[in-house]
């Protein structure tokens, strides 16, 4: 028993011991014990960095010296070449004012949708090559420009009055038209579209118009007898369609005049259709021959003919020629004596041929007999190069050396030819003409095939006048003549505009 309670206090010593060394730590235990609800501990504190913004996405260049419709952006940000564009291009949002005779309008973009595909451009010059060129892009509801167009040229209309227009020279005259007018709406579109694609261009455009209506070929024979009455003596006219071949007036178209160097035409057509193919010499012959109506070039073409050269020859080529002519129906036409060669000949005693005393029809003039025509043959000889030069008529059926080349390569020497003073002086500088003229004493003459924007046409005139032998008439009695006649027939086709 005594060491049982001596023991008792020990123990309780020990117990307050511990409790004492255990402190707060044992305290925190008891606490977490306890079902009341805590936060989770906050773990030690530690420096924040600096937010970064984040990096902006970089713009597009274009390549290297790159250019778009002609305008240098090369190397330039999109935005920035797009701003150049801008204003380089800005005129051709610009509207359009269009004036077509006494009519006019303002075109302006929205009337036709027109924009201008700018991104389409860029794109392409961001995967072009450096130095690339971009071409313009731009579109437009070409429905809504023709509409356009339909409407001012119908300001045009209206029923057509034909007038004639003298000068105060009674032998010029043109036909002129008020009225009955209409936009060549093709052309037009083609002029607009190339206004639209050109900043530097300009913004007023004149729109080509063509007579819906012509004079009438009563009206226009009418006129061609006026100007005859004038002449006084032997006028020889015909005119003829070329698109349709026919004959649209003539006056003494039948009679026979000296076909002086218009027969240059025929010499040329034989050489063509008896050789394949010219020397440089015989080259150098047919241009002196066409160009300047050079007589001794015309004999060294005419001998080349049969193969030969010399006045003999030439003698040969003549009457070979003549028989052509002849087989093509062309029996007013024909030259028996080469140029300059009738004392030669005399010389030589060497005997030609010479045509009737008395050739063609009523009213007849001094032709001589060894060298002549028609109008109406001269004309029909043209008509037939012609054909020939699209692959038709009666020269390819008849004559195998020939094809459309080789009678298109005649036409381009007649256009060459270089006198302007006579059929050439009454007719606009861009009239392509391919013709031959000719002149002696007593007459003078042009005939050809004018082209000309209201229609193509071939016109023969001779004029002869009743003079002493030897007697040369000067060229400004006959070229005002000439030019006049090809004056008023021009203007049949492309009448001139009158004005209200």
């Amino acid at each position: 028993m005594p060491s049982r309670l001596c023991a008792a206090p020990a123990m309780l010593a020990l117990l307050l011991l511990l409790s004492a060394c255990a402190g707060p730590a044992a305290q925190a235990t008891s606490s977490q014990a306890t079902p009341a609800a805590s936060s989770a501990p906050t773990p030690a504190p530690t420096s924040t960095p600096t937010p970064v913004p984040p990096s902006p996405t970089a713009v597009p260049a274009l390549p290297a010296n790159v250019a778009i419709a002609g305008i240098d952006v090369g190397g330039l940000a999109v935005p920035d070449a797009r701003s150049k564009l801008a204003r380089a291009l800005a005129p051709l949002l610009a509207p359009l004012k269009l004036t077509a005779g006494g009519a006019s309008a303002t075109l302006e973009p929205s009337d036709i949708a027109l924009e201008l595909a700018t991104d389409a451009m860029i794109d392409a010059a961001l995967h072009a090559t450096p130095g690339a060129q971009v071409a313009l892009e731009l579109s437009y509801d070409q429905a809504q420009l023709r509409a356009a167009l339909a409407s001012l040229s119908a300001q045009l209309g209206g029923p057509p009055e034909v007038s004639v227009i003298t000068s105060t020279q009674a032998i010029s005259r043109s036909f002129a038209l008020r009225g009955g007018q209409a936009i060549d709406i093709d052309a037009a579109v083609q002029q607009i579209d190339a206004a639209l694609r050109a900043p530097d261009a300009p913004r007023t455009l004149t729109l080509a118009t063509s007579a819906a209506a012509r004079p009438t070929p009563e009206q226009l024979q009418a006129q061609i007898e006026q100007i005859a009455k004038s002449w006084k003596d032997v006028a020889g006219v015909v005119v003829y369609d070329l698109a349709s071949g026919e004959e649209i007036a003539s006056l003494n178209k039948n009679t026979v005049f000296s076909a002086a160097s218009t027969i240059k035409t025929a010499i040329m057509l034989n050489a063509y259709a008896s050789r394949d193919s010219f020397t440089a010499k015989q080259e150098d012959a047919l241009k002196k021959m066409i160009v300047n109506s050079d007589n001794l070039a015309a004999n060294t073409v005419l001998a080349a003919s049969v193969n030969g050269s010399g006045t003999d020859d030439a003698l040969k080529g003549a009457e070979k020629m003549s028989a052509m002519l002849k087989d093509l129906g062309l029996t007013h036409t024909y030259l028996y004596v080469p140029f300059e060669a009738t004392d030669y000949l005399a010389q030589k005693k060497v005997k030609y041929k010479l045509g009737p005393k008395t050739d063609g029809a009523a009213p007849f003039t001094d032709s001589g007999r060894a060298l002549r025509t028609s109008p109406a043959e001269m004309a029909q000889l043209y008509l037939l190069i012609d054909q020939c030069s699209k692959g038709q008529g009666r020269l390819i059926e008849k004559l195998p050396k020939l094809n459309a080349k080789r009678c298109g390569d005649m036409l381009d020497r007649l256009f060459a030819n270089a006198d302007a003073s006579r059929m050439r002086s009454g007719l606009p500088r861009s009239a392509r003409v391919e013709h031959k003229s000719g002149w002696i004493d007593d007459m003078q003459a042009d005939a050809g095939i004018v082209r000309s924007p209201g229609g193509d046409f071939v016109l023969a005139v001779y004029l002869y006048r009743v003079t002493k032998a030897g007697v040369q008439q000067p060229d400004t009695l006959f070229a005002p003549y000439l030019g006049a006649f090809a004056r008023l027939v021009y203007s049949y086709y492309n009448p001139l505009v009158a004005r209200t």
